[in-house]
């Protein structure tokens, strides 16, 4: 494959990210230094934006686990889907079922002496001693396979690096290192590399945010190495006081790799790019790892794909740059291009970070809550089923209607260790759920939040409850959504009053035991009402929101309509109806109803006094006059009627 992509191989992955961008996941990272916070802990979060195919919801508990001398780790290929896994030795959740068979390891590296708990979901979030992570895929000039098909030589996917970074590792220096060497030695694929004939290069490398309770979070970028095997990677610290955004690409440029303290990388990562002529010292200058590895692609789609998505994030995080929204990120030798990290003009909160992940643009040129196909209520969401030779694209929002999970992980430099690390998880789309606070050394998940699956309404399951408000409130987007936000935050903000206040108790216990225990109980408690809420929200956006009508009370005064925006009746068409579909008659102005009187009719009813003589006198006298009118007349036809072409 090599010898092909300086030229010909470079067209045929510009043609085949033009057509696959559109339908791929996506995911959105962001990390944030420590000096960037409000209370000095460092931030990573991750949007799952991958949900245009069925995956396992559960958020799952892998406990930590001591280990014989010369006991071995399987390393497993994931399957999308559920499950994600069967294997008993990794967590209780994963033991197969009656009928389910455990799944075969693909290969074993040695096992170390002790393994951290940590959360699980497709990727690997946060450890119980505070290390915290967060994942983007990548296009990258290499493809890597895994050793199972007949044409792979690898092992490790970044899944399985990152879930072996979690059980051994409290420090995000540690994790990069770990990471590297496995896949240096062992090879890194990416399971969207498709086949040798159709390689698929949009999603075939990776990038993860790590940081820790030390207050270091670094960016780190990994893809196949030479001859489709091994791997480069590389790292870089992402600033005390900065913001990195790294949504679905590269993003480390210039490296000085004898500045230790801020740069890491495999020891390939010049030799390889020169060897390919990726990057030339005398026509590049100073080696930049994105220019080098990633698909500088000339058309507009990719760079803002990506671009936009960069821009504002740290347009919100730093206004007062006033960057420029229509410069896209080009990964080229010295272009113009986004920085690697901003200095937000505030210190930053988590809730300042899912503020960002539920962005659609509000406000900007690009506001997705605008225009014709928002419709008439403001529908930021934007399905992916369109024509495959459909041209044109819609924005790249921060928050999708196909999220399957997202979260604000924050590793905190004070407090007992199992409780540094908190993970603000949230299911389904980032604009309409809840940010649950999990604790990193906690042992226990909520039942609702294990239960769900995509095939099967479950009214018990927690991202049953935030999918189906996310998809009830597009019958009126602007209209509902505002509910959901107020119900939204005020849960959210009982979540941040709950960290507090398990921050302030656990200062009285001195067991580490005893104090995880009351974090674990109440933390279920607050997790599950949640859940109960916002089934209760639903139930009354349900009698709210229904036929076109808003519902408040049960007098005839409380029933009223979501009114449609004139500008939006205009631009369908409502003031053209019904234009030339309707065929007019002309009436005949000389038609003269014809009276015709059977019988005297019946005697005046009783109890109706006088009236009734009157005016049956004065209907005989209308009817004398108009006999009398009719006689001085030409003889009247009935209707007739001549229809108008």
């Amino acid at each position: 494959f090599f010898s092909l992509v300086p030229s010909t191989m470079l067209l045929r992955i510009w043609v085949g990210l033009l057509v696959l961008l559109p339908f791929a996941g996506g995911c959105t990272l962001i990390a944030v230094g420590k000096h960037a916070t409000k209370d000095g802990s460092i931030f990573v979060s991750h949007t799952d934006d991958a949900g245009d195919g069925a995956t396992d919801l559960r958020l799952v508990n892998v406990p930590a686990a001591d280990h014989d001398a010369n006991a071995t780790r399987p390393v497993y290929m994931f399957q999308f889907g559920y499950p994600r896994l069967l294997a008993a030795e990794r967590s209780p959740l994963y033991q197969p079922k009656m009928g389910e068979q455990a799944f075969t390891p693909i290969g074993h590296i040695p096992q170390v002496k002790h393994t951290y708990a940590y959360f699980d979901q497709e990727y690997a979030t946060v450890n119980e001693v505070g290390l915290v992570m967060g994942e983007t895929s990548c296009a990258a000039k290499t493809v890597g396979w895994p050793r199972t098909l007949p044409y792979g030589h690898n092992l490790f996917d970044i899944s399985e690096l990152g879930k072996v970074a979690m059980e051994r590792c409290a420090t995000a220096r540690c994790a990069i290192r770990t990471m590297g060497d496995l896949a240096v030695e062992h090879g890194f694929y990416s399971n969207g590399s498709n086949t040798p004939q159709n390689p698929g290069f949009d999603d075939s490398a990776e990038a993860l945010a790590i940081g820790d309770r030390t207050g270091e979070v670094w960016m780190f970028h990994i893809l196949t190495g030479p001859h489709n095997r091994s791997a480069i990677w590389a790292a870089q610290r992402v600033p005390h006081n900065g913001v990195v955004a790294a949504p679905n690409s590269f993003v480390i440029r210039r490296m000085d790799l004898s500045d230790t303290e801020n740069f890491m990388a495999s020891h390939n990562v010049k030799s390889f790019a020169k060897e390919m002529g990726w990057w030339n010292p005398k026509r590049d200058g100073e080696f930049d790892f994105t220019a080098a590895y990633a698909v500088s692609d000339p058309y507009p789609l990719v760079p803002l794909y990506v671009g936009r998505r960069m821009w504002r994030i740290y347009d919100l995080v730093a206004p007062s740059l006033k960057l420029n929204g229509e410069l896209g990120f080009l990964p080229r030798h010295n272009w113009k291009t986004y920085p690697f990290s901003v200095k937000p003009d505030k210190k930053l909160v988590p809730h300042d970070i899912m503020r960002i992940m539920r962005d659609h643009f509000e406000g900007t040129a690009y506001d997705l809550t605008k225009g014709l196909a928002a419709g008439p209520f403001g529908n930021p969401n934007r399905y992916s089923g369109t024509p495959r030779n459909a041209k044109g694209a819609w924005e790249r929002a921060l928050s999708m209607h196909r999220a399957v999970y997202s979260y604000v992980a924050v590793s905190r430099p004070t407090g007992p260790a199992r409780m540094s690390a908190v993970l603000w998880y949230g299911h389904d789309a980032p604009h309409g759920t809840v940010y649950v606070p999990f604790f990193g050394g906690q042992e226990t998940v909520p039942q609702s939040y294990l239960k769900s699956v995509q095939s099967m309404f479950d009214p018990t399951g927690a991202w049953w409850a935030f999918n189906f408000v996310n998809n009830w409130v597009q019958l009126a987007y602007n209209v509902i959504q505002p509910e959901v936000q107020a119900e939204q935050r005020r849960l959210e903000e009982l979540g941040e009053q709950l960290v507090h206040d398990l921050d302030r108790k656990a200062k009285q216990y001195n067991s580490e035991e005893d104090c995880m225990k009351m974090v674990e109980d109440e933390q279920l408690i607050y997790a599950n009402q949640v859940v109960v809420d916002w089934w209760a929200l639903a139930h009354r956006l349900v009698a709210k929101y229904n036929n076109g009508f808003i519902v408040k009370g049960e007098a005839g005064s409380d029933m009223g309509m979501a009114v449609y925006p004139e500008w939006w009746l205009k631009a369908v068409g409502f003031d053209k109806w019904p234009g030339k579909t309707f065929v007019q008659p002309k009436v005949y102005h000389n038609y003269v109803p014809s009276f015709k009187v059977v019988g005297t009719g019946p005697s005046v009813p009783p109890g109706t006094g006088t009236l009734g003589p009157v005016l049956l006198g004065a209907a005989g006298a209308l009817i004398v006059l108009a006999i009398v009118r009719a006689s001085h007349q030409p003889p009247a036809r009935r209707a007739e009627y001549e229809y108008l072409s």
